[in-house]
């Protein structure tokens, strides 16, 4: 049994996918399994998928598109190793992406999700996530603070908590899953690039804007929720304009707006004490400031 399931779902990705399972088959960590489902592709995915003749690759085609929730549970309900990665088929890891997070989790069994920072192309400097678990979970609130294809988790967390994704947030179900787990485990997201995510016309970002907007809509309603505030339209625009770094400090409407929100926000997480109360007034600080992690 391999120590690691890897799980890339494949969607009309023909320019990039050999790429990506080559960048997992090179992986100088060499105890894994690769779950590679082709959700139904159009264009000549499913036949370079099939043309892949390593021993350590499962392959399933669907006939038709289920969707990326029923193929990212799919590959969760066949993984057998003892930590689950993720993997995007447009993407490129890097060969000691393996062996470094397993390394990770194996020296902190306290953690039980792993991303890491990336690099959106080679050249570029890395983008660093938030580090450490509470300061990860306040910038939950603004943000998706994980990068899903950077992903390692413990599958016997995934089993103890029968964790599936929720179909019920499409396209962003990776940020709905990352927000529900943050009350449950520990997480954390290591400060170095394992990672190059490629960003193209046909990326779920691009094609899906206003379905994802909705999707992400309703997971900041659920955390407010847990805040006891349902946002006014005045106070949902608030809101959007300090998650995109939009205050403007030369307007002090606009300002004041903004300091008065959060420290409405703030009164309110201390009575209900959801986020480290530190962590989450740094955060506001940092969006008044645009001051991007």
């Amino acid at each position: 049994m391999p120590r690691v399931s890897v799980i890339m779902p494949v969607y009309n990705n023909a320019a990039y996918v050999q790429e990506a399972i080559q960048s997992i088959l090179n992986q100088t960590y060499t105890d894994f399994e690769l779950i590679i489902i082709d959700d139904g592709s159009t264009d000549g995915s499913a036949y370079l998928v099939s043309l892949v003749t390593d021993p350590r690759v499962k392959k399933v085609f669907h006939q038709e598109n289920k969707g990326l929730v029923f193929t990212l549970n799919e590959g969760l309900d066949m993984a057998t190793g003892d930590y689950i990665a993720r993997m995007d088929s447009d993407d490129h890891s890097v060969p000691e992406r393996l062996s470094i997070q397993v390394s990770y989790m194996d020296d902190n069994p306290s953690i039980d999700l792993c991303g890491s920072a990336i690099t959106y192309s080679i050249g570029r400097n890395a983008k660093i996530n938030p580090v450490h678990h509470e300061e990860i979970k306040a910038w939950l609130l603004f943000h998706c603070c994980i990068c899903h294809p950077t992903v390692m988790m413990r599958n016997r967390m995934i089993n103890r908590l029968g964790i599936r994704y929720d179909v019920n947030y499409p396209h962003a179900e990776d940020y709905e899953l990352w927000d529900r787990l943050a009350s449950q485990i520990q997480m954390t997201n290591l400060p170095i690039n394992l990672h190059y995510y490629r960003l193209h016309d046909g990326q779920v970002s691009n094609q899906h804007k206003v379905m994802q907007a909705y999707s992400v809509d309703k997971i900041h309603q659920r955390q407010f929720s847990r805040l006891g505030l349902q946002l006014s339209a005045e106070e949902n625009q608030i809101m959007h304009d300090l998650i995109h770094f939009r205050v403007n400090h030369m307007d002090y409407n606009s300002y004041t707006r903004a300091l008065g929100f959060a420290n409405w926000v703030l009164e309110q997480n201390r009575i209900h004490q959801v986020y480290n109360q530190e962590m989450l007034n740094m955060v506001f600080s940092r969006c008044i400031s645009v001051l991007p992690y």
